[in-house]
């Protein structure tokens, strides 16, 4: 198996383990069954997440996550990759993950959980979307959200 997980942090106010965030990826991609994935992920502040939330879905307010498939990537998120990933057949770039950290800090608190927690929830979260799943509706909403429960719950098992 091979994962290639590139991150960038643009959040210098609130510090995040690369190493344990990039497991915790990489467990996930693994429960989801993906043999060979790359994957982009940037942490961001709220103005940033703001100015990306605007520019590529035209809203107006900053939010805890957003995913970019591999169609989508970002101008601003792609230059985080090196050119040869996109060329490469053996393995799939899924896309890009966008995390809030002062959004996730905030809901964290709001939901009783732990930062790490809510940071793992999301990315999570981002790495479904780029898989297809999608949260619209209250049915599709539930069957996501019980998804991620269960992947973060083996994962952490698995890393226990």
């Amino acid at each position: 198996m091979a994962y290639e997980i590139y991150l960038k942090q643009d959040c210098p106010r609130i510090k995040v383990s690369e190493i344990t965030l990039k497991k915790i990826a990489t467990g996930i991609l693994k429960d989801l069954g993906l043999k060979n994935a790359v994957l982009s992920i940037v942490l961001v502040d709220g103005p940033e997440m703001r100015k990306l939330n605007r520019r590529y879905l035209r809203h107006a307010w900053s939010t805890d996550v957003l995913a970019f498939g591999q169609k989508k990537s970002t101008e601003h998120l792609k230059e985080m990759l090196p050119a040869e990933v996109f060329r490469r057949k053996d393995i799939d770039f899924l896309g890009d993950i966008a995390l809030c950290l002062p959004k996730i800090r905030a809901q964290a608190k709001e939901y009783e959980h732990s930062f790490e927690e809510e940071l793992h929830y999301c990315l999570c979260h981002g790495i479904l979307h780029l898989m297809g799943y999608e949260d619209k509706g209250r049915v599709a909403f539930r069957k996501m959200h019980r998804k991620q429960s269960q992947i973060l719950a083996c994962v952490k098992k698995k890393k226990a």
